[in-house]
């Protein structure tokens, strides 16, 4: 019987696109390089922070790229996100997992003041019992070792728990990891593209999720 499931952030719990979108362009203009379109930052999301403005700035690497990062993390942080939202659903899935004793866990590329900002704003009512955001020391998805430190702090075994996310890069995570893997199609990739990418099992709904959890 599996006792926890890792869910990532970005596109499987909280549409958060148009924020980091907006914050990106703000970091962008700052800085004086072109602002990109919404559908390039949702193309671009999904490995942290710094991969995001890399991919932003187009094949331009400034010396200075640390400190683009830096403002946009800070921006970011203390944005608010006030286009945010948790996808239908899934606030009554967690309740629901949550009581029927499931351990629960975030683990996303994003910096962990983010994630921690992102959870506290938007799922106050969810007690996680561990959120896992990117800090120094430890690889970030699609390597392993994010989801090895979450299961060891949440006393569980990889055959015991169930990663959640919506992209290639949480597909590989899962894979990478050893744990079973479910692909919500209302994220910020195509089903083709995870299926390129070695996913099997999705759902496009939280109820159609909340079977799946059960049926593995």
């Amino acid at each position: 019987m599996k006792k926890a499931v890792l869910f990532d952030m970005d596109g499987t719990l909280t549409n958060t696109s148009v924020d980091i979108w907006e914050n990106v362009n703000l970091t962008l203009k700052k800085f004086g390089y072109p602002e990109i379109t919404l559908e390039e930052a949702i193309a671009f999301v999904g490995n942290g922070a710094v991969r995001l403005i890399q991919r932003s700035l187009k094949g331009q690497n400034p010396d200075n790229l640390q400190e683009i990062v830096d403002f946009y993390n800070n921006s970011y942080n203390f944005c608010g996100s006030p286009k945010t939202f948790v996808y239908d659903g899934l606030i009554d899935l967690l309740k629901k997992l949550k009581s029927e004793g499931y351990k629960l866990a975030v683990i996303s590329n994003k910096p962990q003041a983010g994630t921690d900002e992102v959870c506290k704003k938007f799922f106050a009512e969810i007690e996680f019992d561990y959120i896992f955001g990117q800090r120094e020391g430890i690889k970030v998805k699609p390597d392993r070792a994010c989801v090895d430190y979450t299961l060891n702090a949440l006393g569980v075994t990889g055959d015991e728990a169930i990663f959640v996310g919506d992209s290639d890069v949480d597909t590989k995570t899962a894979i990478n990891a050893g744990v079973d893997g479910i692909c919500v199609l209302w994220g910020y990739r195509s089903k083709q593209t995870l299926i390129e990418v070695g996913a099997t099992e999705f759902v496009a709904t939280a109820d159609e999720l909340y079977k799946k959890i059960k049926a593995l």
